[in-house]
């Protein structure tokens, strides 16, 4: 009986192994998280007497590293390679140790949303604008869902009907990032896709965190007056 319990504790192992190392997320997550923190690092003016050879190595995003794996997503987003979620998390953990790290996650997860919207056409776009708000709405529902998808990785997923909540069962943000910042990805993308499709500002209320003793992670949003 034991030995039968340490096969299938074994067999068990392996298959959640194997489930972070398959390609689940879009490289775009990484490439704009990369990018977020190139962009936040890159000074906005060099004074006269800086010596660049001694603060530019402090910024991490402008290091040759962080450049190098840059170029790497580029070519992994233009192949249309998925990222495993092991990886994703890796490089998450390198952002989380910075004191802006929610910032940085934050503003990532904006530019993904961006860039989803940035994939409608123009009519798509115009009409979504003037639609009236169940329609708006129920568009808003489906890219939230589209792109969370594409997010979650091997976490499982559920986007709820109106007011619209995305619930993440083992999150990746949370394996990332114990103190909940990386969560912040997922509260910029949600704000910006509600907002992109609905044209008005919303507030993420990420009400339950796995990092915070939850069973799961829960946001909701609320309309800022």
């Amino acid at each position: 009986m034991h030995r039968t319990d340490s096969t299938l504790s074994g067999r068990a192992s392996r298959a959640t192994s194997a489930s972070q190392n398959r390609g689940t997320i879009t490289p775009l997550f990484p490439l704009l998280l990369l990018e977020t923190l190139r962009d936040r690092d890159r000074p906005e003016e060099v004074l006269e007497d800086e010596d660049v050879t001694v603060s530019m190595p402090r910024r991490l995003g402008l290091s040759d590293v962080v450049g190098v794996q840059i170029r790497r997503f580029q070519e992994e987003v233009r192949a249309r390679r998925l990222q495993s979620a092991a990886n994703v998390i890796d490089l998450m953990r390198l952002v989380v140790r910075r004191p802006d790290a929610a910032e940085i996650f934050a503003e990532a997860g904006r530019r993904l949303a961006r860039h989803g919207w940035s994939q409608r056409s123009s009519t798509s776009r115009l009409l979504l604008r003037v639609a009236p708000k169940p329609i708006s709405r129920i568009a808003a529902r489906r890219a939230a869902r589209r792109l969370f998808r594409q997010i979650a990785g091997d976490a499982k997923l559920h986007v709820g009907r109106w007011p619209i909540d995305v619930r993440l069962h083992d999150s990746i943000s949370s394996r990332a990032d114990p103190n909940g910042a990386a969560c912040s990805f997922y509260s910029g993308a949600f704000a910006e896709v509600m907002q992109l499709h609905t044209a008005k500002r919303y507030r993420v209320v990420h009400s339950e965190c796995i990092c915070r003793g939850a069973s799961e992670c829960h946001w909701t949003v609320e309309v800022e007056e």
